[in-house]
């Protein structure tokens, strides 16, 4: 185990190559990556739904367009990374396992570092909660703007325009805890700090990443049964040890 974080650790001062190639085939493996994290192809990784990989042809077509989006994810990205060591709780074997994840899904050098170096805080919890608050509030906005401009044409704007107006209002507290990126979030800080405490996890630290959950407006009872799964994953990985014969796992 030592020998492995060490060599985690070790990044930091080597030097990485990301190429293009590399991001594009890792952009290309994300819904493999989804599935095996989370049982789901859709579900999203480090904060993103999905990436959007493009190139220039030459020709200059969409290269802003690119650039823009590229650089609102990776801007998500950093984000999700800072929330997340706070979220843990921040300790060295759960900074390594987010170093990890961080590597596995979006291969970005910047990442990786700010994850082995960066000493998260309250802030950084609410920085990203208001960031997934701003974007909801924005696509309930471009939803109220479609069913504003089919009532238009359908011309039933009565009826539709009643619609919209009730449901136009700021979202809440509840309806961000109905994002999967939320539970994503939670799910990822259990087991970082599971990873930290080797599958035993104090009852107090337990409440602490309960109450992260409520903080984005995660109910208590789907929050535990995201531990529940935790811990499963906690008996088989010690399953999978037995049955590989690796004693240097005990």
């Amino acid at each position: 185990m030592k020998s492995g974080v060490s060599c985690m650790r070790r990044v930091c001062s080597a030097p990485l190559v990301f190429s293009a190639t590399t991001s594009l085939r890792c952009g290309s493996s994300s819904p493999w990556i989804a599935r095996l994290l989370y049982g789901s192809s859709t579900t999203p990784l480090f904060g993103l739904r999905s990436t959007t990989y493009a190139w220039s042809k030459g020709d200059g077509t969409n290269v802003q367009d690119t650039k823009t989006v590229q650089e609102e994810n990776d801007a998500a990205r950093v984000l999700y990374c800072k929330a997340l060591i706070h979220a843990c709780g921040g300790g060295r074997l759960a900074r390594d396992w987010v170093a990890g994840y961080s590597a596995l899904v979006c291969s970005s050098e910047p990442l990786l570092v700010l994850a082995l170096r960066h000493n998260g805080t309250e802030q950084d919890l609410e920085r990203y909660r208001n960031h997934l608050l701003a974007n909801l509030n924005s696509s309930r906005a471009k939803n109220d703007n479609n069913n504003h401009d089919n009532s238009n044409q359908n011309n039933n704007s009565n009826y539709n325009s009643n619609s919209s107006s009730s449901n136009s209002s700021t979202a809440t507290l509840e309806q961000l805890g109905d994002l999967p990126e939320v539970r994503c979030f939670v799910y990822d800080a259990m087991r970082a700090a599971a990873f930290h405490r080797r599958h035993k996890v104090p009852e107090e630290e337990r409440q602490r990443l309960y109450a992260v959950a409520r903080s984005f407006g995660l109910p208590e009872d789907t929050a535990r049964g995201l531990w529940w799964v935790v811990e499963k994953e906690g008996a088989i990985e010690r399953e999978k040890q037995r049955a590989f014969d690796h004693p240097w796992c005990e």
